[in-house]
């Protein structure tokens, strides 16, 4: 069965016009300093993505919960962006880093590939395919055999793990 693009569009739209204003409240409150214009940027990013995949949104039961979730990426996305542009002063663009940095990108990879090997292979598969090599959900379901929705959910689950251990980076070894 082909995929369903305008049922998926009919739904968000339906739900983006029910919930436009508390969204937007939302991100305006999260953004606090920022200018209204970047919260209307926020929602309509997260929008414009969902719409390029509206043949996943036939999939989701709970479409409100996962627009809530895409506006929240989408935030997080632009405060790490603009996180990011502030701690480097013009003079450290063109510097190449330090040792200390150096040792701080080094011990942040071993802490990375500790808490990927706690995760199992198949979650660890997906978050390295998608997050690292930069496959889309649709190319690794097709290559793989496996429905969207069961890699979406293996995502979720690694991407709650990979937070949990870095966060608590003594958490490594144990169980959830």
């Amino acid at each position: 069965m082909p995929p369903d693009h305008n049922g998926g569009r009919q739904r968000l739209t339906a739900t983006i016009t029910r919930e436009r204003d508390k969204i937007t409240r939302l991100v305006r409150a999260r953004l606090g300093r920022f200018s209204e214009l970047d919260a209307e940027d926020v929602v309509s990013d997260a929008v414009l993505r969902l719409l390029e995949r509206a043949d996943l949104l036939a999939e989701v039961e709970n479409l409100t919960a996962y627009l809530f979730r895409a506006v929240g990426n989408s935030l997080t996305d632009l405060l790490r962006r603009h996180r990011r542009t502030e701690e480097l002063s013009p003079d450290q663009e063109d510097r190449a880093p330090g040792p200390d940095q150096n040792a701080q990108h080094q011990q942040w990879r071993d802490l990375l590939e500790a808490a990927l090997a706690q995760l199992s292979l198949a979650e660890r598969e997906v978050w390295v395919a998608v997050e690292v090599e930069g496959y889309t959900f649709r190319e690794l379901a097709e290559q793989w055999g496996q429905p969207i929705g069961t890699l979406l959910s293996r995502k979720n689950r690694a991407e709650k793990t990979l937070k949990r251990l870095l966060a608590d980076p003594n958490q490594e070894g144990k169980t959830p």
